[in-house]
């Protein structure tokens, strides 16, 4: 029988860098935390078609994220006593979608995207970063972390690792960390003097963290610290509703209802107002133009998936369904199952235990269910 992750003697301790394959990492890490997840998604795995198994596996090994959160979804529709059929034949196009889920009296289609976030030419640069990060890994900096204050690429070339493992080998023996540490304790970290690295392609700033006694000179301990700051503004409510939008008509006019199931894992984060917001319309204040009474209240813009100003939008979605899941966080994932209030054909949402959201007389109403661990018994 194929499984996902073979059973094997693993002894390998060794973290995983930034540009690890996903399914390499997993399955040669001998850490407890990944042998709970090789035992979880292998549980899984087994419950999947078995027709369908060596595709997925291989998808596994490719495109980790969007193989799992298939795998994902086929294990939480199956614990809530439905059967579904892996891309099935739809009349009117060669496109398959996700699944075909039956039972409890229904039927309909399923189908699964990632929202990211992120664009190919910054998926780009974020590769770039993280090949350098791989490669500062490397350093030997026995009495030192590194706390990187700045990462700057100039130019769209890689920025040579080698020229920058170089250079800060030759910077560190200037530094006594008994020294430094005495800085730190009298002016704190802002007192710290910076490592500048400059060339065509790369501006790197660095300070210097003295290691406890105890971990200097130890083997297997990655120099970099402390990352550089991300600010942001806004939250994931536009890739949201992006990944809505590509799916909503990918498959012209269905014969029977239509779930799209979207994984925000954008690094902006995803709570209740993205959701809220990507799906019914952003929250605005609105107010009457008479002073003596304005009557201000929050109310929601027409900018919504499912309605804009000129009416009801993408009707042949019956629903969505939206998650921020990973391997890590099985046990706190929060979900948003939300049914479409102007769809054409209706999923009838009380077949789902999951806690659900409908519209109801012009209101936003959430009825509880089960969450996401609750459905698939994970452990803490």
């Amino acid at each position: 029988m194929i499984k996902l992750f073979e059973h094997k003697e693993r002894a390998d301790d060794r973290p995983a860098k930034h540009l690890d394959n996903t399914y390499d990492f997993y399955d040669r890490s001998s850490w407890s935390q990944v042998v709970q997840i090789r035992g979880t998604l292998n549980g899984w795995f087994d419950n999947y078609p078995k027709t369908d198994k060596s595709e997925l596996k291989k998808r596994f090994q490719t495109s980790f994220s969007s193989a799992f959160y298939e795998l994902f979804l086929h294990e939480l529709f199956l614990r809530q006593g439905f059967s579904l059929e892996p891309h099935p034949k739809i009349q009117g196009t060669t496109k398959r979608p996700d699944f075909l889920v039956k039972s409890n009296g229904i039927e309909f289609y399923l189908e699964a995207k990632e929202s990211t976030d992120k664009s190919d030419p910054e998926k780009s640069v974020e590769n770039k970063i993280n090949n350098l990060y791989d490669q500062i890994n490397n350093v030997n900096s026995p009495n030192f972390f590194f706390r990187i204050n700045e990462l700057n690429l100039k130019s769209n070339n890689q920025p040579s690792g080698k020229k920058v493992i170089k250079f800060l080998e030759n910077e560190l023996p200037k530094y006594d960390p008994e020294i430094v540490t005495q800085q730190i304790k009298t002016g704190g970290f802002e007192s710290l003097g910076e490592i500048i690295y400059e060339d065509n392609d790369l501006k790197l700033v660095i300070s210097l963290i003295p290691k406890s006694s105890k971990n200097r000179g130890k083997e297997g301990l990655r120099p970099i610290g402390v990352y550089p700051v991300t600010i942001t503004y806004g939250g994931a409510d536009a890739s949201i509703k992006s990944a809505i939008e590509k799916k909503a008509t990918r498959y012209g006019v269905l014969d029977k209802p239509y779930l799209i199931c979207i994984n925000s894992t954008s690094w902006k984060m995803t709570d209740d107002d993205d959701v809220m917001d990507a799906i019914f319309g952003s929250l605005q204040i609105t107010f009457s133009t008479d002073p003596n009474n304005r009557n201000e209240r929050l109310e929601r813009a027409l900018d919504g998936v499912f309605k804009n100003s000129k009416g009801p939008k993408f009707t042949r979605v019956s629903g969505v369904l939206i998650t921020n899941v990973h391997t890590a966080n099985l046990y706190t994932a929060k979900h948003w199952l939300i049914k479409h209030p102007f769809a054409k054909q209706e999923i009838d949402f009380e077949k789902f235990r999951l806690t659900r959201t409908v519209v109801e007389n012009n209101q936003i109403k959430t009825y509880a269910g089960e969450t996401i661990s609750e459905i698939l018994g994970t452990s803490d």
